[in-house]
């Protein structure tokens, strides 16, 4: 198996609009796949649809070869970190990735380890028994992304995970995102080309609920053009 996400003409209609309209994407297994578009290209909802909040009005989804996503089939192999998601603000991060590792099929005790080794990644474990009401925006955002891998899925699908973040904790953010490159199959959706540019080894160009260009980093910079003259010049 050579990708570990595939959708084929994806379409989603909200009235007369096409929030996708035949959105087809095969993303490479072990990738850093970056999505980018304006605002209504079809990003988000395409991760919405991939992970099964949203239904689509035709089309396929295809992950790690098992096909749409299915809680039983998939559990432990899929995390995603939702744009605009919240936490429970009287919940406690430690306690909410324990948690959701238990969901994803963990023990209790690799539950409590996968939790703390997170916590210590993302540089928030002297906030572990804080209310989440106490916390930051950032400290927020970082338990938001740190349960996307609780559990180390295979596919991990994260909507602007540096968003909000400071540029001390979004360069550790990216430092551990490079870590998984070749490891766990990871897109992300981001306004940020700097950051695309940097932790990306694909990227799709979206627009209008479809793909317009799919190919390697590397390529798209073959003539030593940044990705944002790319983007905005072809």
């Amino acid at each position: 198996m050579n990708e570990a996400l595939v959708t084929k003409d994806l379409v989603k209609r909200y009235g007369r609009r096409n929030a996708l309209d035949g959105f087809t994407l095969a993303v490479p297994l072990g990738s850093v796949t970056g999505l980018v578009g304006q605002n209504g290209a079809g990003k988000t909802t395409w991760m919405m649809t991939v992970a099964g909040f949203v239904r689509p009005d035709s089309g396929s989804v295809n992950i790690l070869g098992r096909g749409s996503f299915d809680a039983e089939v998939h559990s432990g192999r899929f995390g995603i970190l939702p744009q605009d998601s919240e936490l429970p603000l009287e919940a406690r991060p430690r306690e909410l990735l324990v948690r959701y590792a238990r969901l994803q099929g963990l023990s209790p005790s690799a539950a409590a380890a996968a939790a703390d080794g997170l916590l210590e990644a993302f540089n928030l474990s002297d906030k572990a028994t804080s209310q989440v009401r106490s916390l930051s925006h950032g400290m927020r955002k970082r338990v938001m992304v740190a349960q996307a891998f609780i559990g180390d899925p295979e596919v991990v699908l994260l909507d602007e995970p540096l968003s909000g973040l400071d540029p001390v904790e979004a360069d550790r953010m990216r430092r551990f995102i490079l870590d998984r490159r070749g490891q766990t199959t990871v897109v992300i959706s981001s306004h940020q080309l700097d950051d695309i540019q940097r932790l990306c080894t694909h990227v799709a160009f979206v627009s209008a609920g479809k793909v317009d260009r799919m190919d390697r980093l590397a390529a798209l910079l073959a003539d030593g053009r940044s990705l944002e003259d790319v983007y905005l010049n072809g």
